[in-house]
């Protein structure tokens, strides 16, 4: 059943990315409506299973699981696409670069993230700051994935200058200071975001080790890694921002990167079934999970 939930959802944002995809051969102005109108009904359908499953599992924000966490990173993600798509000319593209991220989010979810968070009972205070670490680094991922899709926008939009092929497509893209702006504002915000929410989960893996608790994540783990890596390429991505002499390509190629290490972080690790003590067993799966 809840893999049937997430194919409804996930197939209304795919009709929605046929329809943006259609904007290259159909010119008719109903197609903007029928685009923004599914990705709209797409999101509401989301919004109810996301509703569903905190209400299920009583919690008022449902991020206690990494598949959690990444489906709800993918529907802000959507709510930001919608936005644009609402907000921006009708003729620009934001779907071609939004709907297949947010698509990517929910397969990528659904089929290498772990459902269930079983052998991991958190209460107290260690609860709560494992929700505010969840939160911080979801809010950094949000920024993060809307920097990565101003940066394809960019890459893009550099292209067909280049070729001087705008005039042959039906749609336009965001202009290169659009994009670039967008792409300053989502790494400024991500970096500290995803800094704040690793120096936590650092410090409560710290607080379970001196109690001997099987919470505590060894600094070896390949989730720590991974994290450690992310950041690293973000604090390097942060500092080229500030570089004239950086920006412009060499700039949304970090992005490209950044963007990379954390899909890794957050869902390569389990698509790769490396031996992690981060996250739920790996025996738990539940709604028939592979």
């Amino acid at each position: 059943m809840d893999r049937l939930e997430i194919l409804c959802f996930a197939g209304t944002y795919g009709l929605a990315l046929a329809v943006e995809l259609a904007r290259v051969a159909v010119r008719n102005p109903l197609r903007w409506y029928a685009g923004v109108g599914l990705t709209a009904l797409a999101w509401l359908v989301q919004t109810a299973y996301l509703v569903n499953r905190a209400w299920t599992s009583g919690t008022a924000l449902p991020v206690t699981t990494p598949f959690e966490s990444v489906m709800v990173l993918s529907w802000v993600v959507a709510l930001i696409a919608l936005y644009l798509m609402a907000r921006w000319p009708r003729q620009v593209a934001v779907g071609f670069f939004t709907l297949p991220l947010v698509l990517g989010l929910i397969a990528g979810a659904a089929w290498f993230v772990p459902r269930a968070e079983a052998g991991r009972e958190w209460d107290g205070a260690t609860a709560f700051w494992g929700t505010v670490h969840g939160v911080f680094l979801l809010a950094g991922a949000v920024c993060a994935s809307l920097a990565f899709a101003a940066g394809l926008m960019y890459m893009a939009q550099m292209r067909m200058l280049k070729s001087k092929s705008i005039k042959r497509h039906g749609f336009s893209l965001p202009s290169l200071e659009q994009s670039e702006r967008v792409n300053r504002g989502a790494v400024v915000a991500a970096f500290p975001l995803l800094t704040v929410g690793l120096l936590i989960g650092a410090a409560l893996s710290v607080a379970e080790m001196r109690k001997g608790a099987s919470l505590a994540v060894p600094w070896n783990d390949p989730k720590v890694l991974s994290a450690l890596g992310m950041w690293l390429v973000f604090a390097v991505l942060l500092h080229a921002r500030f570089r004239p002499s950086m920006r412009g390509r060499s700039v949304m190629m970090l992005t490209i990167a950044a963007f990379a290490f954390l899909v890794f972080t957050w869902v390569g690790v389990e698509a790769l079934r490396l031996p992690t003590a981060h996250g739920p067993a790996r025996t738990a799966r539940a709604g028939g999970g592979p």
